[in-house]
């Protein structure tokens, strides 16, 4: 059991999740302790936060469809776009904003994305099972 244990820590080091639409990478993970190392951008500073490995397990099996490639491709970025004194960016759900200036709404829109993906909400449509 404690091998298992041990295997399964090493196992999610590294790994990338999403939570409350933010991207989080698994630094390291103590099968003794059962507490993992994770970090996360907010609000521009990199932080470092403890999360119980069983927690963690989960998030990654939650996030195991995560796609990045979109979220700073050329396309993504041209969802960005000021209305008057304002700030938006265009998602499959409808404009989203506003936001005071074009850094904010850059900042949002990785952040939505993210979110989208974590709950399931991509638009793209079901496939039909053969």
């Amino acid at each position: 059991m404690k091998k298992d244990k041990a295997r399964c820590a090493h196992r999610i080091a590294g790994r990338l999740f999403s939570k409350g639409g933010r991207l989080h990478m698994v630094l390291e993970a103590d099968a003794a302790s059962g507490v993992a190392q994770v970090s996360c951008r907010i609000e521009d500073e990199t932080q470092i936060i403890a999360m119980p490995i069983a927690e963690v397990v989960q998030l990654l099996s939650r996030s195991s469809k995560i796609k990045l490639d979109g979220l700073s491709s050329p396309k993504t970025v041209e969802r960005v776009f000021a209305k008057g004194d304002f700030w938006f960016f265009k998602a499959r759900e409808g404009e989203h904003g506003p936001f005071a200036n074009e850094r904010s709404a850059e900042r949002a829109l990785p952040r939505h994305i993210l979110s989208a993906q974590e709950e399931g909400r991509t638009g793209r449509p079901v496939r039909a099972s053969a």
